[in-house]
């Protein structure tokens, strides 16, 4: 009879939890956004938990997964930034606003990231221009648009970063193949053109043929050859 009635209420508890939470999962999720705001985001996860551990089918819970995630992000992104490592730390406040914009810790972590654009600035030198070099009929605005639409973060104003020119020299290869300016190499260097700042100087240089390969110049070196015989 006990176990019956066990089992009873385990299936009435199973298909409780089937059906949305209403108010209470409400009050659950609310709780949890501003716990959020203030800053208590340990708190804030367990109340959201709370919420997908008791009404996991209720429209509420996977928006509170997405709010326990983005407490995570936020997290992550400030211990990362304490340590030093800007770039990583700059990535998760960005995933953070990219996937969550409704969350209530965008605004911080947009200021986050100009805390850090600050920090840089101390450290690194400024891009102040970026330079082409034998582009040949290439418009130099072209490649700046196609920097611009693969989202190359060299660009004037910013900190430099080895790793953002490397992006940058990658990418210029490639709009430079799509105008028909193939197998061609980029090389990338800089010069300083102000205290704390530098330019980012691109050049291209066009592949050489080897001249043994060229059949014009084997036709001489085989007559040569047979004067001497």
């Amino acid at each position: 009879m006990k176990k019956t009635m066990a089992l009873s209420l385990l299936a009435a508890a199973l298909a409780f939890a089937d059906f949305p939470g209403g108010d209470t999962a409400r009050r659950l999720y609310d709780t949890g956004m501003r716990q959020t705001e203030e800053g208590s985001f340990a708190a804030a996860r367990q109340t959201l938990q709370n919420l997908v551990n008791a009404y996991p089918k209720d429209p509420l819970a996977l928006q509170a997964k997405g709010a326990i995630d983005a407490t995570l992000l936020f997290e992550e992104g400030q211990a990362r930034s304490k340590a030093g490592k800007y770039e990583t730390a700059r990535l998760a406040f960005e995933t953070l606003i990219a996937v969550y914009p409704e969350n209530p810790l965008v605004k911080r972590a947009q200021a986050a990231i100009e805390a850090i654009a600050e920090k840089e600035k101390a450290n690194r030198p400024v891009v102040k221009a970026l330079e082409f070099r034998d582009i040949g009929t290439v418009p130099a605005e072209d490649i700046r648009a196609g920097l611009d639409e693969r989202e190359v973060r060299l660009s004037a104003g910013r900190p430099y970063r080895t790793r953002d020119a490397e992006q940058a020299r990658a990418a210029i290869g490639e709009i430079l193949a799509a105008k028909g300016m193939e197998h061609v190499r980029v090389e990338v260097q800089t010069r300083v053109a102000a205290p704390h700042a530098v330019d980012v100087i691109f050049t291209v240089e066009k592949p050489r043929a080897s001249l043994l390969r060229t059949p014009w110049r084997l036709a001489p070196l085989s007559w040569l050859r047979r004067g001497r015989a």
